[in-house]
């Protein structure tokens, strides 16, 4: 009975499992197993409180199951024991009191929970000497180095790798944070201790510097005492030095460099070989020793008697005791043992001692001829030096006188004399019949001279002289010029207009103007030829240039065959009248009213009844001397008009004046006309001819006719005369220009 109840619970169980198991489904776990679910999740804290997921599992060998942790929170992980209840913290977290995993502590590093290694999820230290450098770390791979230690690595005999701190020794520093070994630091440097943390540590010993991070011993004259870091050793005092390189102390510095010696009270103190000495050793010298020859040093501190020279300008000759002055004409321009330089041929110093080739001169007056070897030679044959001595260079050449200008020795045909030097352009001269000018030289112009062998510009002959040729060379060669003539105070005058001159010759050097024919002339002065007398001469015109008639005149220069000019209507001029000027009224007034006649019975009546007519009367008549018209009382200008006419055997000579006396009209007369001036001028009473008694009229503002009757003057002006007019005639052959040429 008990048996089968014991079944029917069995089948029971059964029957409930299956009705279970038909509400599971099927679901792919993290690992890819297949799990089945429960359809409503079972609480799986109740398994670890860091459980997420759980499931229900078979008890092997039986027909129960229990529930088991599949998944744990994240931060965690399910313990690999087959048990599946425990989840345990990730690599790189460690389980605290409460049981929760928190990121592992800086300095340490956490594996993780493990139920053979770590089943307490603690944290690992790191060997020491190494620590993590950041909380949660997970291997011991992340141990780094503290400063001032290295890490090592080990391999077991199990295969797995140990890793180990070691403090740095002397010489080898790390500034931790890493994996590496002590460095090493650089050549010739070391530390103070061991453990250094920095390369700056690392320091050049006692006896050495530091450059560009490696150490080196100190050169010899320096020193240092202690680790450093300089970039140079302390240097010994000036001119003091040490046995070797390396030293550690100041008292290495012992020894005199050379040119130098130590000073016998302070042995720390080194002293430069004074001039003329040398010092040629790393000793500890007390003096220095003299140069033989009394040669010289360049400057103290000779460190040897290599430097014991002869100074510029001076040498050693073979066989004497000491050094002497280069000799005038040479020259040593270095500190050394060479003989001096000869400058060369001809070229000279201006003191013994010279210490440079530019102190070989080419002397005034000299130039060089040739550059190797150097020569020179007195300037000659048109060239010339110059005037002070010059350097000795390239340039220093004769310089040849301009063109067409000689030195004396080439003029004068001769050698040049020994004390004859030529040193500027000054002695290039011109030859005979030369001169200078602002450019070249030229022959001495038509016109011009020089006597030449100066450097004068051409002489001018003067104001109407000339020379026959170009080129002459003396005064005495200039003769008067063409279109010129020797005036009688023996200067040259230009020939006035009608006359020419072919001018002077060398063998008869005056000149004369030649007049051209009558009735020709020239157009301008200075005519040179009798081919230029080729137009007509004032006064002359025409075919043949013949004198101009009367009503006529020419100003001259007019073409051969051009007439005369005619004088305006109611005027006449002189026989060759020369301008208009000459052309006179026929008929002029009195300049008052009319001239009376001492016989008023010589006045002719005219059948003229008006002024007009009574004067166109008048004119008409080549005797007619003047007329008088005498208006009627009645007026209406008509009058009476009279003629005076000229007498066939005249007794007097009567001039009216014509303007200021430019002219007179002159008439044969048997009694005077006009009133006598009152007082009478001097000059008509001693006037005994008629020019004279002309030219006191002339003078004589007052007078209008002079009257000559062969021995006496008179001179009279017309008179007031109410209702009369009177006017003379001019006649061009009247005129007394006409009748005295």
């Amino acid at each position: 009975m008990a048996r089968k109840c014991m079944a029917a619970a069995a089948l029971v169980l059964l029957c409930a499992a299956s009705a279970q198991a038909a509400r599971w489904s099927l679901e792919t776990d993290e690992q890819g197993r297949s799990l089945l679910q429960e359809a409503k999740s079972p609480n799986c804290t109740r398994i670890d409180a860091h459980c997420s997921k759980c499931r229900n599992q078979r008890i092997p060998g039986t027909r129960r199951s229990e529930l088991v942790c599949s998944t744990c929170d994240s931060g965690y992980r399910l313990r690999r024991d087959g048990i599946s209840k425990t989840c345990d913290c990730a690599p790189g977290l460690a389980m605290d009191a409460n049981k929760n995993c928190q990121p592992c502590s800086k300095g340490n590093f956490c594996l993780g929970g493990d139920a053979t290694v770590n089943p307490t999820n603690a944290e690992s230290t790191c060997p020491d000497g190494l620590e993590t450098t950041f909380a949660g770390a997970k291997s011991q791979a992340q141990c780094f180095t503290k400063p001032g230690y290295g890490r090592t690595a080990a391999k077991g005999s199990d295969g797995k790798v140990s890793l180990a701190g070691v403090v740095c020794d002397i010489a080898t520093y790390n500034v931790g944070s890493n994996t590496a070994g002590c460095q090493k630091c650089g050549a010739g440097l070391t530390t103070a201790t061991n453990r250094s943390d920095s390369a700056s540590d690392c320091q050049a010993p006692a006896g050495s510097y530091m450059d560009k991070g490696i150490g080196k011993l100190c050169q010899k004259g320096t020193y240092s005492t202690a680790l450093n870091t300089n970039a140079n050793c302390i240097p010994c005092p000036d001119g003091i030095t040490t046995a070797a390189e390396g030293s550690t102390t100041a008292a290495a510095c012992s020894l005199a460099l050379k040119g130098y010696y130590i000073d016998s009270v302070n042995s720390t103190n080194a002293i430069k070989c004074p001039l003329d000495t040398y010092q040629d050793q790393e000793a500890a010298v007390t003096s220095c020793t003299p140069c033989d020859h009394a040669w010289k040093t360049k400057e103290t501190g000779a460190t040897g008697p290599a430097l014991c020279l002869a100074p510029p300008g001076f040498e050693l000759k073979d066989g004497a005791t000491n050094i002497t002055a280069c000799a005038a004409g040479s020259y040593k321009a270095d500190w050394n043992r060479n003989p001096c330089v000869e400058c060369g041929t001809g070229l000279i110093t201006k003191e013994a001692g010279s210490v440079s080739k530019d102190a070989c001169l080419v002397p005034a007056g000299y130039g060089l001829t040739s550059l190797s070897p150097m020569v020179a030679a007195p300037c000659e044959r048109n060239t010339y030096g110059d005037s002070v001595d010059r350097a000795a260079v390239a340039n220093a050449r004769c310089t040849a006188c301009p063109a067409d200008m000689f030195t004396m020795d080439t003029l004068e045909t001769r050698t040049r004399n020994s004390n004859e030097y030529y040193t500027s352009e000054a002695a290039c001269l011109v030859k005979p019949g030369w001169g200078t000018t602002a450019t070249l030289p030229q022959e001495c112009p038509v016109g011009t001279y020089n006597e030449g062998k100066n450097r004068l510009p051409c002489h001018h002959c003067g104001t109407g002289w000339t020379t026959v040729a170009a080129g002459k060379t003396a005064e005495s060669q200039c003769v008067v010029q063409a279109g010129w003539k020797l005036a009688a105070d023996n200067i040259p005058a230009p020939c006035d207009k009608g006359s020419y001159s072919t001018g002077g010759t060398e063998v008869a050097p005056n000149a004369t103007c030649t007049p051209c024919a009558t009735g020709y002339s020239t157009q301008e002065d200075e005519s040179v030829s009798n081919e230029e007398c080729a137009v007509c001469a004032p006064g002359f015109g025409g075919a043949n240039c013949g004198q101009c008639t009367w009503g006529t005149f020419a100003s001259g220069g007019a073409k051969v065959g051009d007439a005369c000019a005619a004088c305006a209507s109611g005027s006449t001029s002189k026989k060759g009248a020369t301008q208009s000027q000459q052309c006179y009224s026929t008929l002029i007034d009195a300049r008052n009213d009319v001239f009376n006649l001492a016989n008023e019975g010589a006045w002719a009546d005219n059948a003229a009844t008006t002024g007009t007519t009574c004067g166109a009367a008048c004119d008409a008549l080549d005797t007619c001397v003047m007329y008088k018209f005498v208006v009627n009382e009645a007026g209406q200008g008509s009058g009476k008009c009279s003629l005076l006419s000229e007498a066939s055997t005249p007794s007097h000579t009567v001039g009216f004046k014509i303007g200021n006396g430019d002219d007179y009209s002159v008439w044969g007369l048997n009694q005077a006309v006009g009133a006598a001036l009152d007082p009478m001028p001097a000059a008509a009473g001693s006037a005994n001819t008629e020019a004279l008694c002309k030219e006191a009229c002339t003078s004589a503002a007052e007078c209008e006719v002079y009257v000559f009757t062969g021995t006496t003057c008179t001179l009279t002006k017309s008179e007031l005369e109410q209702d009369s007019i009177s006017m003379f005639h001019v006649v061009g052959a009247k005129l007394y220009s006409d009748l005295h040429p």
